[in-house]
């Protein structure tokens, strides 16, 4: 046992070297927990059969915690906003891949079993590795965000059915076929259970447990492992209980509570995920199917994005909304993987064929998440080559009306600490524009008549129409710190430059944005600290006296509950 504490914190203190290496050049932290996993591998470690069995078992977790967050941070009214496209996204992309994938696998001479499962395979993206690197980027509750994470549900549930098909059918007999079945029926019933719980006795027992923070915290890791659990008794998978255990927790008051307990857990067992993928990496057939490898993991980090372009264009978003949406599915997906090697475990497959997925898997994650992260500036560079794929009449608007501004305040974000900004303007008689790319947030603002534009600030078309030229004052509440830099450049170029304020999560970071022409720096708990000492003057305590200041923050947090859930 104490062999096992040691290799495995000898592995996490290497993924977390080189993860803060690469992140000091602005890579994505999950590469590093790869590579940690590929050295690894190289040097012999973590072989040992008990161990590897223990790292696979800390990973379900991961994967677990994650689709649960996927499902806690869903709105049904959302899905009633963006469930059609994400359908016809998902699914147009998953025919156009799969037959273009088969075509290019049949020229190579694979058999056609060997294509059929591998066609099928890489139109699989991986929602735990998107869904992480949009939470990094602060970008999952953004249009292409909301939209990313619903076509890659749907491809999720297109991946378990494959996977339920392999095992039912690979007898090949009547038997076989009852147990499919058998299984769909199982997963119904668990959804209409999962319904009938969240309508009806979740909400009773969580508002109860939410007395006290720890009991709601146990209670909620409880309860995903349980449905969790059940689903995988059902035939179905882990994942698919964890993101039903999720949605059914989705619409409860202390939804925000739950989700801030849970993500340290998620941040910590993912690791283990994307270490064991490493690990798991053999060169062992890669040198004879290079051709193969390089054709599919091209056509993967090119083809998909093309293919999602395309459609997203075609039902009339923006080339820019279309552009970040296409390239998160750039990769293949842990179901990928899965599925060749069941195909492998059933004799349909050979273990070449399992390697060959395993590099292009490997590669496309690699290639996919410097895509993502570098989205806004590789739309840039490419953004003139891509006008084929906007139509002229668009179902995406950046702003409700056209305003011609003069002497205003721009206002970036309109979260919790940006309304609080927004009603103090209003107060004094500022004429304020709002940029906000969240759609809840932006609903409300088009409720409250508020000037907004829709979308997000580094978006050339978004900066434009602010007129930060003619601005007076420019108030960002954006915490994403390479946002905040890119703001400050093109601010600094302006021939009219306007008062600067931007947010920073810590001192440094704030240092920093001084250094590259911030007029002042927001630092929210420093802020507070100061707000705290404030309300304990003399004068302030006794307004608390008469209760005024009781009665009016009362006022204001309900005007806030009702208008941002």
């Amino acid at each position: 046992m104490t062999a096992a504490f040691f290799d495995i914190g000898l592995v996490l203190a290497a993924a977390s070297v080189l993860a803060l290496i690469l992140n000091r050049f602005k890579q994505p932290l999950l590469v590093g927990y790869i590579l940690a996993g590929i050295i690894s591998g190289a040097l012999g470690l973590l072989h040992e059969e008990n161990l590897k069995g223990i790292l696979e078992f800390l990973s379900v977790f991961g994967i677990t915690f994650v689709l649960f967050l996927v499902g806690l941070e869903l709105r049904f009214r959302e899905i009633k906003t963006y469930g059609l496209i994400a359908l016809i996204t998902g699914v147009g992309q998953i025919i156009f891949t799969s037959i273009v994938g088969f075509l290019l696998l049949t020229v190579l001479r694979f058999s056609f079993t060997e294509a059929f499962y591998v066609a099928i395979a890489i139109t699989f993206s991986s929602t735990i590795i998107v869904v992480k690197l949009l939470t990094e980027k602060r970008d999952l509750d953004s249009l292409y965000g909301k939209i990313t994470v619903g076509f890659l549900l749907v491809q999720d549930a297109v991946a378990i059915l494959a996977l339920i098909l392999v095992t039912a059918l690979s007898g090949g007999n009547e038997a076989s076929y009852a147990n499919f079945l058998s299984v769909v029926i199982k997963g119904i019933i668990l959804v209409l259970a999962t319904v009938f719980l969240a309508r009806n006795i979740v909400p009773w027992v969580f508002a109860k447990a939410s007395k006290s923070l720890e009991v709601l915290f146990v209670l909620s890791v409880g309860w995903v492992l349980l449905v969790a659990s059940l689903a995988s008794y059902l035939g179905l998978s882990i994942e698919i209980g964890a993101f039903l255990a999720g949605v059914s927790l989705a619409n409860l008051p202390v939804e925000h509570q739950i989700a801030s307990r849970v993500r340290p857990l998620r941040d910590l067992f993912i690791v283990f995920f994307f270490v064991l993928l490493g690990i798991s990496f053999s060169f062992g057939n890669v040198l004879n199917l290079l051709l193969p490898i390089t054709v599919l993991s091209v056509f993967i980090l090119v083809g998909n994005p093309l293919i999602v372009l395309a459609i997203m264009g075609f039902l009339g978003f923006r080339k820019r909304t279309s552009f970040l949406a296409s390239i998160t599915v750039a990769q293949i997906s842990e179901f990928s993987l899965i599925l060749v090697a069941l195909g492998h475990k059933v004799g349909d497959l050979s273990q070449e064929i399992v390697d060959m997925v395993t590099a292009v898997g490997l590669l496309t994650i690699l290639g996919s998440s410097y895509l993502i992260t570098h989205g806004s500036s590789l739309y840039k560079k490419l953004s003139k080559y891509l006008d084929i794929f906007e139509k002229a009449e668009k179902i995406e608007e950046i702003r409700d009306e056209e305003k011609d501004f003069e002497d205003h305040v721009v206002l970036i974000g309109a979260g919790r600490l940006g309304w609080e900004i927004w009603k103090q303007l209003q107060r004094q008689g500022k004429q304020i524009l709002v940029i906000e790319f969240n759609p809840s947030i932006v609903a409300v603002l088009k409720q409250e008549r508020v000037n907004y534009l829709f979308g997000d600030v580094t978006d050339p078309d978004i900066f434009e129409a602010a007129h930060f030229n003619k601005a007076s004052l420019v108030i960002s509440t954006v915490f994403d710190p390479s946002d905040t830099s890119e703001l400050l450049a093109s601010l600094k170029v302006l021939p009219s430059k306007p008062l600067v304020f931007v947010t920073s999560a810590d001192r440094e970071g704030a240092i920093r944005f001084y250094r590259e022409g911030a007029d002042y720096v927001i630092i929210p708990r420093i802020l507070s600290g100061h707000q705290v000492a404030h309300l304990l003057t003399s004068e302030k305590l006794t307004e608390f006296r008469s209760g005024k200041v009781r009665k009016d923050h009362l006022e204001d947090l309900r005007e806030e509950v009702a208008q941002f859930t």
